[in-house]
């Protein structure tokens, strides 16, 4: 075994799609936290929300670049999850290593770089997996959701369109995968993102009086639920929604479900 390899992760930008692990309700702060096994230290990589691609490409984020690259392959999302994930990092100290350059790369990467899909898809649901494979936590896909309606003709201090009505759902989807010599990444990051992309057109198409008078809470578990039962298969099943937070902000009325 190699010597110990503490890790302190830089913050990984990618979108909302994707994967965490168990404890929904975690702060960022229990995201960050590690544990010693087998003399390796891992650590989860950490999701950031800034989207600040001005960052300069560090030497150490532009060789994780380059190794990380290397497993697109061409037809790589025809291989087992068991076997893509084996191939990323077979051991504790191969984990540790390939989670570090997970979040060089995250914390760095633009969202017009050429590969960002792959990044933000591929890898990054491969690599929660892996992390919580090895603290044997549940596999589970965060997907925060948004409604903005009614702009207000002016931007705020970030220069983002001020609306005067906005809804935002904190969710986290858990899914099993049975089989991973039977899936495909292919597969996999389909069904992940197609649940995220429905659950979003859901909540577009409700209007402000469904989402502020109606019970929203129960609303998107119901559609949800469907979801789940649409997307699983029998080597791979994913559940409805925890949803642990709704902020919706009405004419200045902030309301809390």
């Amino acid at each position: 075994m190699k010597k110990c390899l503490p890790i302190i992760f830089a913050a990984l930008l990618m979108v909302s799609v994707l994967t965490g692990c168990a404890g929904r309700n975690s702060s960022p702060e229990q995201n960050n936290a590690t544990v010693q096994n087998s003399k390796t230290n891992i650590s989860q990589p950490v999701t950031s929300t800034t989207g600040d691609s001005s960052l300069a490409v560090s030497p150490t984020a532009s060789a994780a670049y380059e190794k990380l690259i290397a497993y697109k392959t061409e037809g790589y999302e025809k291989q087992s999850i068991a076997d893509f994930n084996t191939t990323l990092a077979s051991t504790p100290d191969e984990l540790a290593e390939f989670l570090a350059e997970v979040a060089d790369v995250g914390s760095t990467i633009s969202h017009d770089d050429e590969n960002y899909d792959f990044f933000n898809t591929s890898i990054s649901f491969s690599s929660h997996e892996l992390y919580c494979e090895h603290m044997g936590e549940e596999f589970t896909f965060n997907i925060p959701l948004s409604k903005q309606s009614r702009p207000c003709g002016y931007l705020d201090e970030d220069g983002e369109t001020v609306y005067d009505f906005t809804c935002f759902v904190e969710a986290d989807v858990a899914y099993f995968i049975k089989a991973p010599e039977l899936v495909t990444v292919a597969e996999r990051d389909k069904a992940l993102l197609t649940f995220k992309e429905e659950m979003q057109n859901y909540l577009n198409g409700l209007s402000e009086e469904e989402i502020v008078g109606g019970d929203i809470k129960k609303m998107l578990k119901t559609k949800s639920a469907e979801l789940a039962n649409s997307l699983s298969t029998k080597n791979m099943k994913l559940t409805p929604c925890d949803i642990y937070m709704i902020e919706i902000h009405n004419a200045g009325t902030e309301i809390t479900k």
